[in-house]
């Protein structure tokens, strides 16, 4: 009897436990977050930033280019962008190949990839550069999101940004790796002297 009892005592701690992971809830701002269909599939955009997976990526370049994307900005190939079907918009994501070992930083301003299912991830093509995914095949990558730098981006879009452009005619990309990104790296030098 002992035994049950401890046994039941350990799962209710181990239930609240679990049940107390929060989830980081998105920023302010929330591009294409509602339910959408494309191609016949419904897509369900996540409602917090957590994200950590293994998928494949892929990549998107000159038949884009200055098209619209989910985020109301024109797509440019060379940025360090990228395409998911359910992160928030924005997110800012590290991507790391499973093949090269490197790793980049993107933000997610579109919605995709559509043309393969099995893909998790459409980056731009300076991104897919950026990565060393040589002649732009299909690639094991890690994706995981930064959290704080996800929720920086969204809460300085909200403030400053009109129609897709803060008041400097930046993409949200830009802000993200001159405001953002930016303060850290300066941060850091600043402390080392």
């Amino acid at each position: 009897m002992k035994f049950l009892h401890k046994t039941i005592a350990f799962l209710l701690v181990a239930f609240f436990l679990v049940g107390c992971v929060q989830k980081t809830k998105v920023g302010p701002v929330c591009r294409s977050c509602k339910p959408y269909s494309c191609r016949g599939r419904w897509h369900f955009p996540q409602l917090f930033y957590d994200y950590n997976a293994v998928g494949v990526a892929s990549f998107y370049g000159k038949e884009c280019h200055g098209k619209p994307m989910a985020n109301g900005e024109k797509f440019n190939r060379l940025a360090m962008t990228a395409a998911h079907r359910t992160l928030p918009l924005p997110s800012v994501v590290m991507v790391t190949s499973l093949i090269t070992g490197k790793s980049i930083v993107v933000v997610i301003t579109d919605r995709g990839p559509f043309h393969y299912w099995d893909r998790t991830i459409d980056l731009s093509e300076g991104a897919s550069k950026a990565l060393g995914i040589g002649n732009f095949k299909p690639s094991q990558v890690r994706i995981k999101t930064l959290v704080a730098d996800s929720l920086a981006l969204s809460t300085y879009i909200s403030r400053y940004c009109r129609k897709g452009r803060d008041q400097f005619g930046r993409s949200w990309e830009q802000v993200y790796f001159q405001e953002i990104a930016g303060r850290k790296i300066h941060a850091y030098k600043g402390s080392r002297g």
